[in-house]
Order: structure tokens, then sequence, then C-alpha cells
């Protein structure tokens, strides 16, 4: 019994690692749990734990759920806790702006997840076995949405109806590697409204967001785990153009770094006329940073294999 209910802290620390890239406008915890070799486990586990609900407590379920729900909730702790340090340090305050924030530390920011998420483009896609002209298709079909949206820029106000309608986006989004839940907040102008409401512990904010989430997950979950037992390989082509996408949103140099919205990209000659030579060089080694954090997650899903 006791084997069965002890801490389990490397999946604690996955949860860290999501909780910290779901903070970020453009990447997913989806992605990290793909690079960590979680993502199916993440998807019928949250499928057990709703069908549980569904099925008024099957005594018959009962097992799996609890092994289900043990994983979730340490998973999900992980991410809490690593949101609220990562959204503290990244968004900051009214008088003093985080690094994501502020054109100076921001590309740094960008670029780290630029090329982590450059490096982790090829796991999703060496899933998909035949590589047919339709799964072609779906790949740039995935890169077009993700494109498409990203030019969408609503900002709206707020109000409870928007904090419902983000919580749904944001967290479905949240378990797709390439969807970023954190982007789908900014461009609904709720970023800083829900990284506020979760360090001022602003229930009443939080439960509307929250609420919306679940809505998401007892409509998204069901769809995802039937796609990835049936059409597993469709679904890894579709992943791939997603993260391909994010990479435009992760692009280091922009035009302004507030939360007002989705900034535009910079092209290669604004980046110089824009930015000193150092900052330049310095945001490409944050680059290849990416690039060193993706291998260091790839070792960590050989300890956990």
């Amino acid at each position: 019994m006791s084997n069965s209910t002890k801490f389990d802290f490397s999946t604690f620390r996955n949860g860290l690692l999501m909780g910290m890239a779901d903070a970020v406008p453009g990447v997913s915890g989806g992605t990290i749990a793909l690079i960590l070799g979680i993502y199916n486990k993440l998807i019928f586990s949250l499928s057990h734990f709703l069908n549980y609900l569904k099925k008024k407590f099957p005594s018959k379920s009962y097992n799996q759920f609890v092994k289900s729900f043990q994983f979730l909730f340490t998973l999900g702790l992980g991410m809490l806790v690593s949101y609220y340090v990562i959204t503290k340090i990244l968004v900051g305050s009214e008088n003093q702006p985080g690094l994501l924030l502020k054109s100076s530390t921001a590309p740094f920011i960008f670029s780290l997840f630029f090329g982590l998420v450059l490096s982790s483009v090829k796991e999703p896609w060496q899933r998909v076995k035949e590589r047919t002209v339709s799964r072609y298709v779906l790949c740039f079909t995935g890169f077009s949405l993700v494109l498409l949206y990203t030019n969408l820029s609503l900002n709206n106000e707020g109000g409870n109806f928007i904090l419902v309608i983000s919580g749904a986006l944001a967290l479905t989004a949240m378990l797709l590697p390439g969807i970023s839940g954190a982007l789908v907040l900014l461009t609904l102008g709720q970023y800083t409204v829900v990284a506020n409401a979760v360090h001022d512990y602003n229930f009443s904010l939080l439960f509307y967001f929250l609420s919306g989430g679940l809505i998401g997950l007892f409509t998204f979950v069901p769809f995802m785990n039937f796609m990835l037992i049936n059409f597993k390989e469709d679904v890894m082509s579709v992943l791939t153009g997603l993260m391909l996408g994010s990479l435009a949103t992760l692009w280091p140099w922009k035009e302004a770094y507030d939360s007002k919205g989705v900034s535009p990209n910079l092209g290669i000659g604004q980046v110089f006329d824009n930015f000193e030579l150092v900052s330049i060089i310095v945001t490409i080694c944050f680059g290849f940073l990416g690039f060193t954090l993706y291998l260091a997650l790839k070792n960590l899903e050989k300890e956990i294999n």
C-alpha cells in the first residue's frame, strides 16, 4: 500500500518543467510532456479520471482511478508551483515588470524557448512511420492554424465571461504540443489578469477561469484520447505542424514586449537597427542554450523509461 501512495518526485519534477513552459507565451506544457515521453500517459490518465466521474464511480475502475489521480495530482502540483514562480519572474508587477515584459531581457527568454521548440519538432514527426501526402497536408494545416491564430489580436477588456472562455481555450491548449495556453491568454488580453490572480490569491477570478478549464477538459480529453488510440500518426502529423507554427510566436526580436497582445516580429534588418550587436549575440547564445535544455530533457526521458 505504501508503494502505491508514496510521493513520485520524478512526476513532480515533470510538472515543474511543464508549468515553466506553460508560463511562456508560445510554449506548451504538452510540448514538454511529449519530449519527456509522458504525453500519452497524461492524456490517458485524464481520460480515465474523467470517465470514472462520468460513469458515477464504478468500483471496477477504482484502482485505475487512484493511479490516474495520483499521477495527475503530483504532476498538477508541480505545474502550479512552477507556474506561480515563473510568472512572478516573467510578469512581475505594475511597478516592476518581469523579464518577459522588458526589451532588455525578453529576447533572451523567447530565444531560449525558440531553441528548445526548434530542437524538439522532430519528436512528434519521428512517430509518423508512414509519411503519406495526407499527413504532410495535416502537418501544413497545423502549421497554418497556429500562424492564423497568432495573427489574431483580440485584446478583450475582460469580464467573467471572457475568463470562462479563456479557461476553456487555454487549459485545452496547454495539452497540445505547439499550442500555448499562455499565448491564448495573451491574445485574449487575459495573460497578466490570470497571472496576477494566481499571485494575489484572487479565488473569485480563478473560479471562473478554472470553470472554463473544466469545460474544456470534459470536451477535449475524450476526443484526444480517441484520436491517439485510433489515429496516432495523423495526430502526430498535426502536432508537428502546430509546433512549427509556434516558432513564429517565439521569434526573439519583436516590436514590443508588453502584455497587450502578440507583437509583430522584426525582420533581420530591423533587428540590427533596434538592438545592439552584443545583445543579438547573447540572444543567439540563449537559443543554443535552449538546444542544450532539450538534450537535458531527453536524458530525463531516458531516466523515466
